[in-house]
C-alpha cells in the first residue's frame, strides 16, 4: 500500500525507497528489477538537486530526485519509465507518479521562475518558494479528459498520432484548457478531433498519469450527432467499433483501457 506524505518531512536515515528519474527513464536495481532501497546518504550523489520523502510504500519510507546527467558507477542502471509503470503494481505505480509529480517540482522550480532567485523548500507542504519575491511553486498536475464516446452498441475509438503503438486503438482524451469546465472539456476535444457531437457527459474515475504530469479524468458522454471527420494532426484514424469487433486496445491497468473493457462488459450482460 501506498501512502503519500502531505509534507518533505527530513529524510530519515532507515533505508528508502528510492525513486530516481530521468526524462524517460527510472533507476532500478537490475539485481532485483525492482526500484532500489538505500539509505538516502547513499544515493544523494545520483540526484541532481537533493533527495525528497514523499510517502511510504508497504511501511517503507520512499524519496525521490531527479538524476544527474549520467548515471554513476553504483551498480543500478536505467530503465525505460513506461515498461516499468505497465509491469508495476497498483501500488507502485501510485508511488511512482507521486514521486515523479514531486521530482520534477525540485527540478524545475529550483530556480524561481519570477525573477530567477534560488527556490526554498516549503516546510508543511509539497512546494517550493521565492524568498525574494514571495512566488510559490506546487508540482504541477495537468488535468487531461478522456472519455468513452458510445453510440448504442458501438464505442468511438481512434488511433492517435503519438501512441507509442500505432496499431492501437483508444478512447478520446485532451487536455482541459483554461477557464473551461472538464464537461466542457470533453465536449470540445470529441468535435475538434473527430466532429461528433456528445450529450449526456457523466464522470467514472481518475488515474494519475506520470508522462510526464497529468491526471486522467475519466468520463462516458453518448453520441448526438455528426459524422466521423478526423483532425489529421491529432488522429491517424477514428471508427465506431461494435463490441465483438474491438480492435488492439489499451492494457487494462490504464484508465482507458478499463473504460473499453467496461463498455464491453456492459454489453455482452
Amino acid at each position: 500500500m501506498f501512502i503519500p506524505s502531505p509534507s518533505p518531512a527530513s529524510p530519515e536515515e532507515t533505508a528508502a525507497w528510492i525513486f530516481l528519474f530521468d526524462q524517460t527513464g527510472l533507476v532500478i536495481d537490475p539485481e532485483t528489477g525492482q526500484v532500489p532501497i538505500l539509505k538516502p546518504y547513499q544515493a544523494k550523489a545520483l540526484a541532481r538537486n537533493g533527495l525528497y520523502p514523499f510517502g511510504t510504500l508497504y511501511g517503507t519510507p520512499c524519496c525521490c530526485g531527479t538524476l544527474v546527467d549520467s548515471l554513476p558507477e553504483s551498480g543500478l542502471s536505467i530503465f525505460e519509465l513506461r515498461e516499468f509503470y505497465r509491469s508495476a503494481e497498483e501500488a507502485l505505480r501510485l508511488a511512482i507518479a507521486c514521486g515523479r509529480f514531486i521530482a520534477d517540482l525540485h527540478t524545475n522550480t529550483h530556480f524561481c521562475g519570477r525573477c530567477g532567485t534560488l527556490t526554498q523548500i516549503m516546510e508543511k507542504d509539497h512546494g517550493r518558494v521565492c524568498p525574494a519575491c514571495g512566488f510559490h511553486a506546487y508540482p504541477r498536475i495537468s488535468p487531461a479528459v478522456i472519455m468513452s464516446v458510445t453510440r448504442g452498441d458501438e464505442i468511438l475509438l481512434a488511433r492517435g498520432t503519438r501512441f507509442p503503438k500505432r496499431e492501437m486503438f483508444s478512447v478520446l482524451a485532451g487536455f482541459t484548457a483554461p477557464g473551461e469546465t472538464l464537461e466542457e472539456s470533453v465536449a470540445r476535444e470529441v468535435y475538434e478531433e473527430t466532429r461528433i457531437r456528445v450529450k449526456n457527459v457523466q464522470y467514472v474515475k481518475s488515474q494519475p498519469w506520470p508522462f510526464p504530469d497529468s491526471l486522467m479524468i475519466g468520463f462516458t458522454a453518448d453520441y448526438e450527432s455528426g459524422k466521423i471527420n478526423i483532425d489529421p494532426k491529432e488522429i491517424i484514424e477514428a471508427q465506431w467499433f461494435k463490441v465483438d469487433q474491438l480492435p488492439l486496445i489499451p492494457d487494462r491497468y490504464t484508465l482507458s483501457g478499463q473504460m473499453i473493457r467496461d463498455f464491453r462488459m456492459k454489453q455482452n450482460k
